[in-house]
């Protein structure tokens, strides 16, 4: 086994661990949330659908926070625990930080929340992981994607049928990701 399928089989352990650290940290900033839609962003509506925008929920905080992957038993990962995050996102909820809190930053986590919400919990923590574990975090394919609709954002470029869109890429990032999980596991 290769040092990559080591890191996935752990990976697959510590899943539980992540879940319920991620269940956790909702619950505990559950009632500082509020939806998207009701913060009056003039462009998200344009490009994301308004269930999603009623469903999506935000929390504004001075630090982002991360699951302790060191202290899971992931130190290739513990990285993350140390960069400095405009904002994360968690099923379908994101944080941002409060100095952070552009229309721009908060259309990137929505990306995150389509990505999660197409593949699921563990489907998403996994493929999350292994682009982490591949590319780095810039290069990490979903990280990528949302960073590259973004910008078309920023730049008043964005496709036709953002979530259509996101839901093919997510798909193709999976096909490529699944045979690498299912021999870490």
């Amino acid at each position: 086994m290769n040092q990559q399928q080591q890191i996935l089989a752990r990976f697959h352990l510590v899943l539980p661990a992540v879940r319920e650290w991620i269940d956790g940290i909702l619950e505990e900033h559950k009632r500082e949330a509020v939806v998207v839609s009701s913060l009056g962003f003039r462009g998200l509506p344009q490009h994301f659908p308004q269930h999603l925008l009623d469903k999506a929920k935000v929390i504004s905080v001075s630090s982002v926070p991360f699951p302790p992957l060191l202290k899971l038993g992931l130190p290739e990962l513990s990285h993350m625990e140390r960069m400095p995050l405009a904002g994360i996102t968690y099923k379908d909820t994101f944080f941002v930080q409060e100095s952070q809190r552009s229309e721009s930053l908060h259309f990137h986590e929505l990306v995150h929340v389509v990505q999660w919400e197409r593949l699921g919990v563990d489907n998403f923590l996994l493929a999350y992981g292994v682009g982490l574990i591949q590319f780095g975090y810039e290069g990490s394919p979903l990280e990528r994607m949302a960073y590259i609709l973004q910008q078309s954002f920023e730049g008043g470029a964005v496709p036709p049928n953002l979530v259509e869109l996101i839901h093919h890429q997510t798909d193709g990032i999976w096909r490529q990701v699944a045979p690498l999980v299912q021999k870490g596991q």
